[in-house]
């Protein structure tokens, strides 16, 4: 067996309230947040033991906290993620994530189905 096995938190939403914009602490905004991350399962799979694999609860409670606390900018706030990771769950040797704030202030959309779908996003990795 593979010694690398990938655990995913895909698409978690929040409302929060990043931005550098006055109004974007103040409104806030709907955000897509993706955490991969690559770790030694082989024991997981043969023991079926949580304490030989990363508990994804943990994982989305980092996510949830630093979502939670306001920042100027998604790169701090995936740095600041993908930091707890590595402290909160050392058997993470890889670690993706990507935030995406969905509807950012800014024109492009040239219509409504446009508007919806609208992202602006950071993916940072260690």
């Amino acid at each position: 067996m593979n010694k690398e096995g990938i655990i995913e938190l895909k698409d978690l939403r929040f409302h929060a309230y990043h931005g550098c914009l006055p109004q974007e602490r103040i409104v806030g905004a709907d955000y897509n947040v993706s955490l991969r991350c690559t770790v030694d399962l082989r024991k997981a799979a043969a023991t079926d033991d949580l304490k030989h694999t990363v508990d994804y609860s943990l994982l989305y409670n980092i996510v949830k906290s630093e979502m939670g606390t306001p920042a100027n900018l998604l790169e701090h706030v995936a740095g600041k993620i993908l930091k707890n990771v590595r402290y909160y769950a050392p058997a993470v040797k890889h670690a993706t994530v990507t935030i995406c704030k969905m509807n950012p202030p800014f024109e492009y959309a040239q219509n409504a189905l446009d508007a919806e779908h609208t992202a602006a996003c950071v993916t940072l990795s260690f």
